[in-house]
């Protein structure tokens, strides 16, 4: 108890928002915002942005290398994660994001695999962008926000750099129990004349998870007994010193290979664990079999008059195995038998964005983007067997865009969007897998699905002075929800009978940063939004998922801080609430509360820095989420995704010590061994995924550049 009371006496802090994490990352202030797509200095976006930098990408994965678990500690506005390979429940401002590495969409509209967070190891990253709220600037998908993974890049001019780093970690130090894992990870990068090369390989295996009380915890969804892979590799050519044509391959994959079976778990008594057994030997090792990802990218500047090109293609291509189900008696599927379904999606697309300055006076300045996006997706959802669950949807998507931003006077900055997209997802004819054996197919006639889109966005900051700069921002966007999640039960027999238009929703914001007494960063902002058809998630009889249509509404508010209050102590903090209601059928008001699966419970955390010798840092961490309870359970029973959530409160810590051109570091994920129940176990209130969290989790690492 006395070293909990210390350690928040030192803390009076934390996390932050992406460029609050260390010292020197308030230079990310002037760092160029890529996902913006029209290139500006971070410090003058005038919306909620944030940008994770690469120390403390690395700071985070050093206490849990689980790229789910770094988007939930260091962006405010995204729930924590729920320890498993699902970040089903983990929205950002209780709505649906889109995420992309280095542009190229993660996210799989036309069937979801609930996996696009843990696309990519977190040792091939640059930086994260974040744009918190809805946006269109890359078409549908960004209900929510946007996080675009950023990978390395070869900062030199040397021809041969290179940096190795291996790693040892442990969930408790007893032998034989399979409870450590390991990382090794290698990167060559260089720059001869006008080429330039990156090559990252990493390899990182996790044990069995233990949570405080050393129980094995489930491996349903787990990340026990996982091996993670990752090859990034990047080849430059600069024509000119206008001209640059780049490009990039990423392969990522994640699976898990365990002894270890599910058992027991009584929600709100006990937790499912894991315990020794065999695997039902029609059963394959689930998780992302493989993420392909690649680029070819073609930058010109002043290819006319004040004009830049950008233009490229791009391809990705992901293989999900998700876990593996007996036939259930009481809840039958797949004619009666076990199996595991899959996801199979493959996308190709081009961007081509111009982008022209004009100079209406000396002190009138304006920056127009225009251009258009093309991008077709293919996803199916066969079982492991072969078995079609969702036929293969193919869905084209074309738009054309125009984005401008005008600066007045150095002190107001308007910014106005338009995008207009059509989409067309055209649908075979398909049978869907009856739940009995002695059932028919339902036959279900295809046909094509047309949606077309305008929309808006527009915002204006005004630089009052430093102590006080105010923004207001309007932006819309709008997602295909999970089609496939629809067409898999229909009960239709005509595709174009079933209800499939897209969430659209409008969001508004008010907010303004600020720095005081030249040393104190701040920032707050206040949220809305609504839209007229829902995407909530609640389970139907069947044991499936259903989509909720009824009209929602969100709002919410952020608050951060940050400070260097001396060479040695540098603190942060950040707070984040939201509430979401719907209205119920036949309601013309919100009355009723969307489910946990949308809205997280509160969430604080504190960060510091503390660097007492030249060489050395500590930083720690404290996380704290409240409680939300929301639902009334029918007969003791909640409904799924209604669970009762309580209090968490978690500390990591990380240090780092450097000699010369090594490093030697330390992770310490859940300090003091704390025994809890993850927010999404408590959410789901299902007693299959009532899991712990991990208890005390120890990573040494030592790095060597070169």
């Amino acid at each position: 108890m006395k070293k909990k009371i210390i350690l928040v006496c030192l803390l009076h802090a934390a996390l932050q928002n992406a460029y609050a994490q260390q010292k020197d990352d308030v230079e990310l202030n002037e760092t160029l915002i890529e996902t913006t797509r029209i290139p500006e200095i971070k410090k003058n976006s005038s919306s909620s942005v944030i940008i994770v930098s690469k120390k403390t990408i690395e700071s985070l994965a050093l206490a849990n290398p689980d790229m789910s678990v770094i988007l939930g500690l260091a962006v405010p506005s995204i729930g924590l994660s729920s320890n498993t390979t699902s970040n089903r429940s983990q929205t950002m401002r209780g709505r649906q994001m889109l995420i992309m590495i280095d542009g190229i969409p993660q996210s799989t509209p036309l069937r979801s695999t609930d996996r696009d967070i843990r696309s990519i190891s977190p040792y091939a990253i640059e930086r994260i962008e974040v744009i918190e709220g809805a946006s269109s600037l890359y078409g549908a998908g960004a209900v929510g926000g946007i996080v675009n993974f950023v990978t390395k890049k070869a900062h030199t001019d040397k021809a041969f750099n290179g940096e190795t780093s291996i790693a040892l970690s442990d969930h408790r130090f007893k032998q034989g129990d399979h409870a450590s894992g390991y990382k090794i990870n290698q990167q060559f990068y260089g720059k001869i004349k006008k080429f330039d090369y990156l090559v990252n390989a990493g390899i990182l295996t996790s044990g069995r998870g233990i949570d405080g009380n050393e129980q094995i915890i489930s491996p349903r969804y787990g990340l026990s007994d996982v091996s993670q892979k990752n090859i990034l590799a990047k080849i430059g050519y600069d024509f000119s010193e206008n001209t640059r044509l780049e490009a990039m391959y990423n392969y990522y994959s994640s699976e898990q290979d365990t002894d270890l079976l599910a058992s027991g778990g009584k929600y709100l008594e006990s937790p499912r664990v894991g315990v020794l057994g065999t695997q039902d030997p029609a059963a394959v090792n689930e998780g992302t079999k493989y993420n392909h990802n690649a680029y070819l990218k073609l930058t010109s500047k002043n290819i006319y008059k004040n004009t830049n090109l950008d233009a490229s293609v791009y391809t990705q291509s992901l293989y999900t195995i998700f876990d593996y189900r007996a036939n259930s008696t009481k809840s039958p599927r797949w004619e009666e038998t076990g199996g595991q379904a899959t996801i199979k999606a493959q996308k190709f697309g081009g961007r081509l964005n111009l982008i022209s300055t004009i100079d209406i006076s000396n002190d009138i300045k304006t920056t127009v983007l225009y251009g258009g996006d093309y991008m077709l997706d293919e996803t199916s959802q066969p079982l492991v067997d072969g078995r079609l669950w969702v036929p293969k949807l193919k869905a084209y998507n074309t738009a054309g865009f125009i984005q401008t931003v005008t600066n007045i006077y150095g002190k107001l900055n308007f910014k106005a969007g338009f995008r207009y997209d059509n989409i067309l997802v055209k649908v075979p004819d398909y049978h869907t897998i009856p739940n009995k054996k002695d059932q028919v197919w339902p036959f279900v006639k295809g046909g094509n699905l047309n949606y077309s889109k305008p929309t808006f966005n527009s915002s204006l900051q005004y630089y009052a002075a430093k102590e006080f700069n105010p923004y207001v921002s309007f932006s819309q966007g709008f997602a295909i929800y999970d089609l496939g999640r629809v067409l898999r039960t229909a009960n239709e027999d005509v595709v174009s009978k079933i209800q499939t238009d897209p969430v659209a929703t409008n969001n508004y914001e008010v907010g303004f940063t600020s720095r005081l007494f030249n040393k104190v960063n701040f920032k707050g902002a206040y949220y809305w939004s609504q839209s007229k058809l829902g995407s909530d998630l609640v389970a139907g009889d069947d044991g499936f998922w259903k989509v909720v249509r009824n009209p929602q509404l969100i709002h919410g508010f952020e608050l951060q801080a940050d400070s260097q209050i001396n060479k040695y102590v540098f603190l942060g903090a950040s707070y984040s609430q939201l509430e979401g209601k719907l209205k119920s059928d036949g309601s013309s008001s919100y009355d009723q509360y969307m489910s946990g699966l949308s809205i997280p419970a509160p969430k604080l955390t504190l960060y510091t820095t503390l660097t007492p010798l030249k060489d050395f840092g500590i930083n720690v961490m404290y996380t704290h989420t409240s409680s939300r309870d929301r639902f009334t359970p029918v007969n003791n029973v909640y409904a799924e995704g209604e669970g009762k959530v309580s209090p968490i409160d978690l500390f990591n810590l990380s240090a780092n010590y450097r000699l010369k051109n090594t490093r030697l570091s330390l992770g310490i994920e859940n300090l003091f061994n704390k025994t809890y129940y993850t927010s999404s176990s408590m959410i789901m209130a299902r007693d299959a995924e009532y899991a712990r969290g991990n208890g005390r989790y120890y990573t040494l690492g030592f790095t060597v550049s070169y």
